[in-house]
């Protein structure tokens, strides 16, 4: 079970508990009255939206009926799901919209992401961030460094023993907007191009010879965790939605797939990047 985090282990639990609900014909309401509590309890649980006490989780496997070793492994899962993440100093400064994020990319094995105005954060530059950061007024200056030093830290797992898999498609204009001034936005590309040639990492640009495509005017990124169905993420200025549905997902994961189409190959989109930086 190593490598996950106790978002993913609420999430698994939550799926065996519903498979068990549904196994023995209970309603959530059932489930309700067996851990006296509200049925929207019940579906947070098991949407992995809270954890569960050893008590509430020891009552609700007796009501369910599981002993031996589905109930140990249960009992173990419920552990891992209670486990705190260590602290870290910029965590007080990750928006809200942002607590599930980070566990989800952190153990995905495969992340796709689409960026039609900003490079991506696992592909950013310290300084790059850090310029992207403060042009946000929503983002208090006192939490700017730590933010910064949030963004950074999500990168190492890139260089890791056993890295993800990173597909980076971005828009032209991601490349040619110069974020932090010249001198910044070269570093960037440089640093885009030290990317392209990580074992794990594809990078590729959508040029604006391409007219629209699948994805105009929408940035998406897909997860693929360890075990469990793929997983969609968008977000809007203010909010973070993650979409589940296996119907919405193939979509989001078609739209990716449709932007092949129109990218440039990896050894065009290094080319490109070279012009646009000898052009800063």
């Amino acid at each position: 079970m190593s490598g996950q985090s106790p978002s993913d282990y609420k999430i698994r639990l939550g799926e065996k508990l519903t498979e068990l609900r549904e196994a023995a014909g209970f309603s959530r309401l059932d489930a309700a009255h067996a851990l006296e509590c509200s049925e929207s309890k019940v579906g947070k649980i098991e949407r992995g939206a809270v954890g569960m006490l050893p008590a509430e989780l020891d009552r609700l496997l007796n009501f369910y009926g599981v002993e031996g070793e589905d109930r140990a492994d249960l009992l173990q899962l419920g552990d891992e799901a209670r486990r705190r993440r260590p602290k870290t100093p910029w965590g007080s400064a990750i928006p809200d919209r942002l607590r599930k994020y980070f566990p989800t990319e952190e153990t995905a094995t495969l992340i796709r992401a689409y960026q039609p105005e900003l490079v991506h954060g696992l592909a950013q530059t310290e300084d790059y961030a850090r310029a992207i950061i403060l042009a946000n007024p929503l983002h208090s200056p006192r939490d700017a460094e730590r933010l910064v030093q949030a963004r950074m830290a999500r990168q190492t797992r890139l260089m890791a023993a056993e890295p993800p898999r990173l597909d980076l498609v971005l828009s032209e204009a991601a490349i040619r907007r110069a974020v932090g001034g010249a001198d910044v936005m070269r570093a960037q590309l440089m640093r885009l191009k030290s990317l392209q040639a990580v074992p794990n990492i594809t990078l590729r640009v959508i040029p604006f010879a391409a007219g629209a495509h699948a994805a105009t005017g929408f940035s998406f990124t897909l997860f693929t965790p360890p075990d469990r169905p793929v997983i969609a993420y968008v977000e809007n200025l203010t909010d973070g939605l993650f979409v589940s549905d296996a119907q919405r997902v193939e979509n989001y994961e078609l739209i990716f797939d449709a932007l092949g189409t129109c990218t440039l190959s990896p050894q065009d989109t290094l080319a490109l990047v070279d012009t646009v930086a000898e052009q800063l």
